[in-house]
């Protein structure tokens, strides 16, 4: 059996609206990946019925579905299932754009010690998708130590821990046990993992990878003060696990030092 190279895993909640869209962007790429996980977490509406509808054919796409724990909970479950030498984990209501999985490809065969894929993203307004603005700006491109990208994200502000930000190759995930906190802010110490585990990234200047920006969705909640407890409580744990990944880390003073003004402003 031919080796597979990226797997996509998408965890889908009460996306019904958005989930078809989101597939479709991948799959009709040229060349499209090889694996996408769908997890369905016990979503209410019509989620379920309309991925089997459109993908249940498909020996691509794999759908599975577990009683509702959260976007990390599933995450973790479909990498479990992921064969591919790479795993992206996408959000359900976004758009990925051309030439996403063709630049991966190229890169990996140029490049097969590469470990993480990094890339632009940008955001657009669900109710005008024509109307985008910047998300993810890199300013340093090509191979790069991934601490130095981590680095530089976090100087100029750019930086997110959002999953989506990024391929990561599955030997690292399995090595360092990466994993989900099944709880608000589920992906803050994996995405720290991603970049401070690994060894070689490379940086593309394009942009392939669309946010949407929606009523209802988590990223776009109202800050209650048990969100920003949530927030506050995510933030010590991963600066908790910075220091340990940071610690034989020639920068690591100022990793801290960027990762800590970074945290404050978010609060």
């Amino acid at each position: 059996m031919t080796q597979k190279l990226l797997s996509v895993i998408i965890p889908a909640y009460n996306v019904a609206n958005y989930i078809v869209e989101c597939v479709d962007s991948l799959l009709t790429q040229i060349p499209a990946p090889n694996e996408l996980i769908i997890v369905n977490d016990g979503s209410t509406d019509d989620t379920l019925a309309r991925v089997e509808q459109a993908y249940g054919s498909d020996e691509r796409v794999k759908i599975v579905t577990l009683s509702n724990g959260g976007a990390g909970q599933a995450r973790d479950y479909g990498i479990s299932l992921a064969q591919g030498t790479f795993v992206f984990c996408c959000d359900p209501d976004d758009v990925v754009t051309n030439g996403f999985f063709a630049e991966l490809q190229a890169t990996y065969s140029q490049f097969p010690e590469l470990e993480l894929f990094c890339f632009n993203s940008s955001m657009f307004a669900d109710n005008a998708p024509e109307r985008s603005w910047p998300k993810v700006q890199h300013q340093q491109f090509g191979l790069l130590r991934p601490a130095t990208v981590f680095r530089n994200l976090l100087s100029h502000g750019g930086y997110t821990s959002a999953s989506w930000n990024y391929v990561l190759k599955r030997d690292v995930i399995e090595k360092h046990n990466l994993k989900y906190i099944h709880r608000v802010h589920e992906d803050h110490c994996y995405t720290l993992g991603a970049f401070l585990c690994s060894r070689i990234a490379f940086v593309s200047t394009n942009i392939y990878y669309r946010q949407r920006v929606r009523q209802g969705s988590l990223t776009n909640s109202a800050k209650a003060e048990s969100f920003f407890r949530q927030r506050y409580d995510a933030f010590i744990f991963c600066y908790e696990k910075l220091m340990k990944l940071t610690s034989g880390m020639e920068e690591r003073h100022e990793l801290r030092r960027l990762y800590l003004i970074h945290s404050f402003k978010l609060m």
